[in-house]
């Protein structure tokens, strides 16, 4: 369809998806690739005396996530799109942890034919953020060029997993309604590959019976959502309290799920007839405290002393 046909609401709709779409894919990349040889602290790590990245963008970074830990658990979540095109464009990163990324739909493309395309996506996006018009061809660039990035990266994703033993899709990202996010590098893995996170390690926010609970899973995006399924279990479900809609569920918390260790399971399913984990191909467990409901007005503790 032409551009040229859509109103201006869905145009910047379209543009927004795909700019936010590349960034998270770019922030992916960016942990993918740094992290092994790096650690968790890969934006403030060295490499031959010197650091990865200069100071400025250090400094943002880490004064960004050290006001909203929550909102940016991983440091590289608190990157700017302009922030991450300065890093997968990096000379000496370029070239040896990146360029691999980048070679399926640009196989002859500089780091300078890269950072040319990925520059003209900062302006765009900024006067969407902003509430600015776009031209029509400007958001031709937005679209091709994020979509066009997207699926390079996907192809070498899709390569990685292939040279696994088991090419199975994996959780990659959970969300809840609290604001907390965990990453793969945030799940604790067993032998057999099957995850759990202890929420109270990565926030204090306490639930009670009466809450509602909203939790969203992320699946490795090089496998498409045809080729599995998703399913949520919890210990009292409830069902007419709870409401599933495939990657995300919303449950009502009950005098029944009381208790310092109620866990949620979120499990994904592969089309295929054999699966990583013997029934499923991934499953990962987030552990809540809850905490009984509040007593009604008037009956949250003893009468005052001057209490007749």
């Amino acid at each position: 369809m032409s551009l040229h046909l859509l109103s201006e609401s869905d145009l910047r709709t379209g543009c927004k998806e795909a700019i936010e779409a590349l960034e998270l894919w770019l922030r992916r990349v960016i942990d993918m690739a740094l992290r092994p040889d790096f650690g968790d602290d890969y934006v403030i790590a060295t490499r031959n005396g010197q650091y990865l990245f200069r100071r400025q963008l250090r400094c943002s970074i880490m004064k960004r996530r050290g006001q909203s830990p929550k909102v940016y658990p991983r440091p590289i979540d608190a990157a700017l799109l302009e922030d991450e095109i300065y890093i997968v464009c990096l000379p000496g990163l370029y070239k040896d942890y990146f360029r691999p990324f980048f070679k399926a739909s640009y196989p002859h493309c500089s780091r300078d034919h890269l950072r040319f395309m990925l520059a003209k996506l900062v302006d765009a996006r900024n006067r969407l953020m902003h509430s600015n018009p776009i031209s029509v061809r400007q958001a031709e660039q937005v679209i091709c060029y994020s979509y066009d990035i997207i699926e390079a990266i996907r192809a070498h994703a899709e390569e990685l997993n292939m040279g696994q033993d088991y090419n199975a899709p994996r959780i990659v990202r959970l969300s809840d309604s609290n604001g907390s996010v965990f990453h793969d590098a945030q799940i604790r893995r067993n032998a057999t590959g099957r995850g759990h996170v202890q929420t109270s390690e990565f926030t204090s926010t306490r639930l009670r019976a009466g809450d509602r609970l909203s939790i969203e899973t992320e699946i490795d995006p090089s496998f498409p959502p045809c080729d599995y399924r998703i399913q949520w279990m919890y210990e009292n479900p409830a069902p007419e309290h709870a409401r599933y809609l495939g990657k995300r569920i919303t449950i009502e918390l009950l005098e029944c799920h009381v208790r310092e260790d109620f866990t949620v399971y979120c499990k994904v399913i592969s089309n295929q007839s054999w699966h990583r984990c013997g029934d499923v191909d991934d499953c990962v467990g987030l552990t809540y405290k809850v905490l009984p409901p509040l007593l009604a007005e008037g009956r949250e503790g003893p009468l005052s002393d001057g209490a007749s």
